[in-house]
């Protein structure tokens, strides 16, 4: 009697642990399952986000420059404010790199300047630029909202400069200079829309890449904010 309920004890057994080393794989599945599905899902986020970084941009912003120019035998300086437009369009290929197109408007006049004092002589001075710009961008937080990063770029510009004194326009005196414009800074990024820009250029005119000694400038600064739209 004890021998026939043994092995109907074993019998039991044998079919209970086929079913059970069968269910203990479903955790395993799911868990499967769960992990590519939150793959998926990061992959989804990660093109929205990527999607939301892309279009068009313009902004406002203001600048500085050291204009140095030859009046009346002496060698005059002059820091203009310069009011500085920008717009374009950007691709990223990845969250930390991509392309821009900029187009650029840089507008100055003497009466308007760093130093807050009235200089001898009224002065215009202008700069349009185009070309393209290559950013990288870290992320500051994990919604991949937020970036920190710097920027560089080349392009085309034109300088015009003219005041009412050794460079006037009806004497055909005024400054025209066509080149090459370098540009570089650093950019902050807030909800992939609002982008504060500290950048340089150097211009056509500027003291290293023009010969001439009665009219040179610096490095143009300006700090800019702009929107993606």
């Amino acid at each position: 009697m004890h021998l026939c309920l043994l092995k109907k004890l074993l019998g039991c057994g044998l079919l209970v642990l086929p079913l059970l080393a069968k269910n203990s794989k479903l955790p395993k599945s799911l868990e499967s399952l769960l992990k590519e599905e939150d793959s998926y899902t990061r992959l989804v986020n990660k093109h929205r986000r990527l999607k939301q970084k892309n279009g068009g941009y313009f902004g406002v912003g203001l600048g500085m420059i050291n204009i140095k120019k030859d009046y009346q035998n002496t060698k005059l300086e002059n820091f203009p404010i310069i009011l500085s437009l920008k717009g374009g369009l950007q691709t990223f290929f990845e969250h930390y790199v991509g392309i821009r197109v900029f187009f650029a408007l840089d507008l100055a006049t003497s009466k308007a300047n760093w130093l807050f004092k009235t200089t001898p002589s009224t002065s215009f001075y202008g700069v349009a630029s185009a070309g393209f710009e290559i950013p990288m961008e870290f992320s500051l937080t994990r919604s991949f909202k937020h970036f920190w990063g710097f920027y560089g770029g080349l392009g085309a510009g034109g300088v015009f400069y003219a005041d009412n004194a050794n460079f006037q326009i009806r004497n055909k005196q005024a400054i025209y200079a066509f080149g090459l414009v370098i540009q570089g800074g650093m950019t902050l990024t807030l909800y992939s829309k609002h982008r504060i820009e500290a950048g340089f250029k150097v211009l056509p005119t500027d003291k290293s890449a023009q010969d001439s000694n009665s009219f040179e400038t610096s490095l143009m600064f300006n700090l800019m904010y702009l929107y993606k739209f």
